[in-house]
């Protein structure tokens, strides 16, 4: 793996992969070799008035309750659906736009692994949706250039709070959302 903060992506102009690290802002046309091993940092405490209603270990906020897959913990789209049903809850569903950036401010603190996380986001028949009695897939914030056909599943591009269609076999963290 990639030092923590590194991501490889490929960029279609250079017909090759760039290394961008998210942290530092550096691009670079090479893989790098220096920078932590990728263990990451130690998990961030939630405060009790973060947790709110909700049972320990999610977070409080628009009337839901947010679990954050732990640094390590990443999944293909069907393993954090998974994963998020034996949470008590669903892999996040926007209800209202601004909390893909809520969760973006979040994970700033918190850190993640992975420059993406899952949503419950899947295209069926050419169209997305966000899974059985969930909101209408309306008005979507989309990464620029997205959705480019990459993948048949959504995820949010963890550093900006949009969309981004993505492989659903790639492995990310994730998030759950639930009532309290």
């Amino acid at each position: 793996g990639l030092p923590y903060g590194w991501e490889k992506k490929f960029d279609g102009k250079m017909n090759g992969f760039v290394y961008i690290n998210h942290v530092t802002g550096e691009t670079r046309t090479s893989p790098p070799t220096h920078g932590s091993s990728g263990t990451g940092p130690a998990p961030v405490q939630i405060s009790a008035r973060e947790q709110g209603s909700c049972k320990p270990g999610w977070r409080y906020a628009f009337n839901f309750c947010y679990y954050i897959s732990a640094f390590a913990d990443i999944q293909s789209h069907s393993g954090a659906q998974a994963a998020c049903k034996t949470q008590g809850g669903e892999l996040f569903w926007p209800q209202f736009a601004f909390e893909s950036f809520f969760l973006k401010k979040t994970l700033n603190k918190v850190k993640i692994s992975t420059h993406f996380f899952w949503t419950n986001g899947e295209k069926h028949s050419g169209k997305w949706d966000w899974g059985t009695g969930h909101p209408a897939f309306s008005n979507p914030k989309w990464s620029a250039g997205q959705p480019d056909g990459s993948g048949t599943c959504l995820a949010v591009y963890a550093h900006t709070g949009f969309l981004d269609d993505q492989p659903c076999e790639t492995q990310y963290n994730y998030v759950c959302k639930t009532k309290p």
